[in-house]
């Protein structure tokens, strides 16, 4: 297990955010993690909708990465962006 921050670029919210994960989370857990900083204070919460998680690209569609796919198993580095949108 290591720590890991990366860019959190939720949708719908102007700031980009910091946030610390572990590298043993999964993408459903590095989603919720980031929701906490974003969802009620900048974004409003989307019951019935599914948080998912991709690279931040230029173009904006880069496919999600697995739900319960490991965050080391990316291979993400450290201050790597990462959209977080619902569905």
């Amino acid at each position: 297990m290591a720590a890991l921050g990366i860019l959190s670029r939720f949708e719908g919210d102007a700031h980009i955010k910091v946030v610390n994960v572990d590298t043993e989370m999964s993408f459903d857990e590095l989603a919720a993690a980031c929701k906490v900083h974003s969802v009620g204070l900048h974004v409003p919460e989307q019951p019935g909708k599914t948080l998912r998680v991709r690279r931040t690209t230029e173009t904006d569609d880069a496919p999600p990465f697995p739900p319960g796919m490991k965050v080391e198993e990316a291979k993400l580095g450290h201050l790597d962006c990462l959209d977080i949108y619902f569905t």
